[in-house]
C-alpha cells in the first residue's frame, strides 16, 4: 500500500470510528420542563454549537461566594458554522505546504498567479 493510500485508509477509518461516538447516547440535555434526558454527543455538539451562536447567561460563584452573572455575547464564529450546515455548506480547506488555505484563498492566488502571467507575455511581446 502507498503512504497516500495508507493515510486515506487512516482517515476513512478515523471517521467511521468519530461516526460510531457521536451516536453513543452518553449525554445529558435539559428538557423545557427542567427534567434531563439522555442524548447523543452528536446532539449535544449540536446544542452547545446552536448556544454559543445565540448568546448565553451563566450563573458562577465569586472568590467571596458571591453569585455573579456572566453574559457570554453571540459568537460570530459559532453563528456562521450553523448557517453553513443549514445551508448544506462544509467549509473547504486546501493545503499548500504546511499551511492550510481556504477555497477562496486558493482561487485568489491563482488569479493572481494567472494575472502576472499576463503581465509577464505583454512585457515580452513589447
Amino acid at each position: 500500500m502507498t503512504p497516500h493510500g495508507a493515510r486515506t485508509k487512516a482517515g476513512q477509518l478515523l471517521s467511521g470510528f468519530i461516526r460510531d461516538i457521536m451516536e453513543e447516547q452518553t449525554e445529558f440535555a435539559e428538557n423545557e420542563d427542567g427534567s434531563m434526558r439522555m442524548v447523543t454527543k452528536a446532539e449535544a455538539l449540536a446544542r452547545n454549537i446552536c448556544k454559543r451562536a445565540l448568546g448565553y447567561t451563566e450563573n458562577m460563584e465569586d472568590a467571596k461566594g458571591e453569585d455573579v452573572e456572566i453574559v457570554h455575547q453571540p459568537d460570530k464564529t459559532y453563528v456562521q458554522i450553523v448557517f453553513d450546515r443549514m445551508e448544506g455548506r462544509v467549509p473547504q480547506s486546501l493545503t499548500e505546504g504546511e499551511e492550510k488555505m481556504t477555497a477562496a484563498e486558493k482561487v485568489t492566488k491563482q488569479g493572481v498567479n494567472k494575472i502576472n502571467e499576463v503581465l509577464a507575455e505583454g512585457e515580452e511581446s513589447l
